[in-house]
């Protein structure tokens, strides 16, 4: 019974060491980066005549994201601030509350009703290397959808 504990304490506190590391890379910000066409290939939600109207009109999306910087700032108190960037003016809020999950998944929830900032239906975000990859409810990677760490 003692080694069952100790080995149940020693499980908990590697744990939590781990959440600790992944939270304190977290912290900081990341570049949002969106390759429209991958998207509308990739989007399960879009019916065939819409994803042919939606690739009609995105080189007209990639132009203007390419004038477009997205950054999430995951902060210490488990909340994240977008910053859209574009050449008229730069706009910031504080849209998703995080934390991550016992299996070391990011997992962004809107702190209210945030209409214009969507992730498609993304469930949660995988850390690689300098990466976050976000996966939806089927355990798949949303193509053409990724978060970079600012350095």
């Amino acid at each position: 019974m003692r080694v069952f504990f100790l080995i149940l304490s020693f499980l908990t506190i590697a744990i939590s060491h781990s959440q600790e590391n992944l939270e304190s890379n977290l912290i900081g910000e990341w570049e949002f980066k969106l390759d429209i066409k991958d998207v509308i290939k990739n989007s399960d939600e879009l019916t065939g005549f819409e994803k042919l109207a939606a690739r009609t009109f995105s080189g007209v999306i990639e132009k203007a994201l390419d004038k477009t910087k997205i950054l999430f700032d995951f902060k210490k108190d488990n909340t994240a601030a977008i910053t859209v960037i574009t050449s008229e003016r730069t706009q910031s809020r504080v849209v998703f509350s995080w934390e991550i999950n016992e299996n070391g998944y990011l997992v962004l929830d809107e702190i209210y009703d945030q209409s214009e900032v969507r992730l498609g239906d993304t469930v949660y975000w995988s850390f690689s290397d300098d990466k976050l990859i976000p996966y939806n409810s089927k355990a798949k990677v949303n193509e053409g959808i990724l978060l970079i760490k600012v350095e």
